[in-house]
């Protein structure tokens, strides 16, 4: 375990969000969507990051839950973040990429073997570090997002300023 938090900062720090930033800066709505443990970091992603911090509309939903309706929205112009656990609800997540991947989608993959994470713990514990890798790096994403579209992550037209 102390392995793994010595490794997650380094490998958040290899994100290379910036493609990310210039396609998504101008988007209305972003849908976010997992599976597992990372199922929970979506649901953050989309009510935290896109909504309250960028104002952007947005939704998340478990990707085994794709196929039950959320489907029905995909479109070339749709965006979407996927993003990739390394644990047993991997194959979910690959159903759902190849389906977005037959109609074209715009869709970002934060896939958490590509922060080599896995490789550099041991395999007991890693199911329990995806998520906040997958945090981590999708923070990374949210601060590029915020230099392109000119809306700092910081910034509130509610939160902190009016009682509720």
């Amino acid at each position: 375990m102390q392995v793994a938090f010595s490794k997650i900062y380094d490998a958040a720090e290899k994100a290379d969000a910036r493609k990310f930033a210039k396609e998504y800066k101008d988007d209305k709505v972003i849908y976010v969507m997992s599976s597992g443990a990372i199922a929970e970091v979506a649901y953050s992603t989309s009510i935290c990051l896109m909504m309250e911090m960028k104002w952007i509309n947005s939704g998340s939903f478990h990707s085994g839950e794709f196929f039950q309706g959320p489907f029905e929205i995909v479109d070339n112009d749709v965006p979407f973040i996927l993003l990739m656990n390394e644990g047993s609800t991997r194959p979910i997540n690959a159903g759902a990429l190849t389906f977005l991947k037959r109609f074209e989608t715009k869709t970002t993959v934060i896939d958490d073997l590509d922060y080599g994470l896995s490789s550099a713990i041991p395999k007991t514990v890693v199911d329990y570090f995806n998520p906040m890798l997958i945090t981590a790096v999708f923070r990374v994403y949210a601060e590029e997002l915020s230099y392109t579209s000119k809306h700092p992550i910081n910034k509130r037209r509610y939160m902190w300023k009016l009682e509720y």
